[in-house]
């Protein structure tokens, strides 16, 4: 009986990463920072109250060998994570691919054959037997050829959402596509004229089914979302702001997950010891720390900051204020 109350004690403290450590098959990979340019038509001179800048995004997928054939889709989403500006353009657009090479002939024949048969007998004793026979047909054939276009599918499909706001790719595999490696996708903003920098989200999701021999398919759905500052090419306070925002950012991650492992160790001691374990489940978990980072609502910091350790509250206070500085950039 303590056994099996130990064990179900170390499910509810143990971080729930630990439980789905298996189920990382894909990984995604995506810059701490980016630049972003200006784009300036040649002999045009420049709009005095908006530009278009253009963001390159690269990003990198690693699928563990035992999943690279149950991976089917991968879909990326850029989005601003606060003062949301239209898109002006995105690539690479949609695209549709066949395994065919070229057109498809086709050949078709058409027989056609027409006649009339009379046959008349009289087999009577008193007669003679009279047989008559008259046969008319016609037979004709045509033969047609053309070249036929084979069936295409989707490899890439893109669009934007949040109201033009924001970027979508799904990319499919193909016989001469892949889904791992690194892909380049690019959006264009249009932006204020003294816009100079700002954070995106880009969230991206594996998609795929694994067979299990003689059982029910497991559904892959997979996805991390990173936050990534981004600053004007050239200019050296916003790119100084853009580094200080991911120093903050890792600085903070770091000092809650050794937060957390302590907290797992201690609570797995205390178990032992018999102490009763339904005082960890009132602690605080990690899920505030992902909608802090990616949502830039610093309200989800006064929710949670009676409830954290002087150190991360500190933390996370810096992260704050770094964010905000960076995102005054865009206004």
């Amino acid at each position: 009986m303590r056994f099996k109350l130990i064990l179900l004690l170390l499910l509810v403290v143990l971080p729930t990463g630990f439980a789905r450590a298996g189920d990382w098959s894909v990984e995604f990979d995506v810059p701490a920072m980016l630049p972003v340019r200006e784009l300036i038509a040649a002999g045009v001179p420049p709009v005095t109250n908006f530009k278009i800048i253009e963001i390159v995004i690269p990003v990198t997928t690693e699928i563990r060998p035992r999943d690279r054939a149950n991976v089917d889709e991968f879909r990326l989403d850029v989005s601003w994570s606060r003062h949301a500006f239209p898109v002006a353009d995105y690539g690479p657009k949609s695209q549709l691919a066949s395994h065919i090479a070229g057109n498809v002939a086709v050949e078709t024949t058409e027989d056609a054959t027409a006649g009339v048969e009379l046959t008349g007998n009289s087999d009577q004793l008193e007669f003679a037997t009279i047989t008559g026979n008259a046969k008319l047909s016609k037979h004709a054939a045509e033969r047609r050829s053309y070249q036929e276009i084979p069936q295409h599918r989707p490899v890439i499909a893109s669009g934007t959402t949040n109201r033009g706001t924001g970027a979508f790719f799904r990319f499919h595999c193909s016989r001469t596509e892949t889904l791992e490696g690194g892909r380049d996708v690019v959006v264009a903003y249009r932006v204020n004229r003294d816009w100079r920098g700002g954070v995106l989200k880009v969230q991206c999701q594996a998609l795929g089914q694994r067979k299990i021999f003689g059982a029910i398919p497991d559904d892959i759905e997979i996805g991390k979302a990173f936050v990534v500052p981004v600053y004007l090419e050239g200019d050296s306070g916003a790119r100084a702001l853009a580094a200080e925002f991911v120093t903050a950012e890792q600085s903070l991650r770091k000092n809650w997950r050794r937060h957390s492992q302590a907290r797992a160790k201690t609570g797995s001691a205390m178990l032992l010891a018999g102490f009763n374990p339904f005082v960890q489940s009132t602690q605080i978990g990690d899920q505030w720390l992902d909608e802090l980072i990616q949502s830039g609502d610093d309200r989800v910091l006064r929710e949670v900051d009676g409830q954290l350790p002087k150190s991360t509250s500190v933390l996370a206070a810096e992260f704050v204020s770094r964010r905000g500085r960076l995102m005054d950039l865009s206004r």
